[in-house]
This record gives structure tokens, sequence and C-alpha cells, in this order.
């Protein structure tokens, strides 16, 4: 009877951390529209901060600072402004580096449009 629980134990365990996390089927979701997103934008220049909606969420497209080692580096860095599932992070390409305003970040969290976990990562990113 032990090891039965144990097993059922178990896999619920399993289905639990299958359905959160980095490879949930929520977060690949994510994943896949902030891919497309980047992929349809990919050669388009960018020289301000811009917001685009898609599929229900909203993506701060920046201007990349650039790294010797990317493809293109002085392209575009997507970053989703309120995953709905872990991680809540999400960056693509998640190498690149970017600087944003502290006005542009001010306004996303006084108007509600970016969580609490993205802010503040987001703030290590503001131009000094």
């Amino acid at each position: 009877m032990n090891i039965m629980r144990f097993v059922v134990l178990s896999a619920c365990m399993g289905l639990l951390l299958a359905c959160s996390g980095p490879e949930s089927p929520g977060s690949k979701a994510e994943y896949s529209v902030m891919q497309g997103v980047e992929y349809e934008y990919r050669n388009e220049p960018i020289s301000e901060p811009e917001i685009k909606a898609v599929q229900g969420y909203e993506l701060l497209s920046l201007p990349a600072t650039g790294l010797a080692s990317l493809p293109n580096p002085k392209g575009r860095t997507w970053v989703m402004l309120k995953a709905k599932h872990v991680p809540f992070w999400k960056q693509i390409p998640e190498t690149q580096e970017f600087s944003l305003p502290q006005s542009l970040l001010d306004e996303l969290v006084r108007a509600n449009r970016v969580s609490p976990e993205v802010a503040s990562r987001l703030r290590e990113h503001v131009a000094k």
C-alpha cells in the first residue's frame, strides 16, 4: 500500500512540475509568441522603444545596444511585459544588451502594463 501511495504521489508531483516552469505548455506558448514577433521584425530598423500587442500580450521592443557575438548586434530586444506563466521574465534574444528611459519604465508601472517581476528586471537596464 505504501508503494502505491509513493507511485501516485510521484506521478502527481511530476504532473505538477510539468505544468509549471519554463517547460510548461503555457510558457512555451508565450515564447512562441515572442519568437514569431522577433522573426517578423528582425530586419526592421528601430530607433526608439515600441510596444506591440500580440495575441493578448504586450511586447516591448527596444533598440539593442549590441553584443559582438550575436548575428544582429544592433537589432531589437523583445521583453514580454506581463507573462502569465513562469518564468515571468521573458526576453529575446536572452543575452542581448539594451537600455530604456526611466520615463518609459515609470509610465509602464503607473499604467499597470508591466508585472512587478518585469519592472524589477527593467530597472537594471534604465539608461543612466
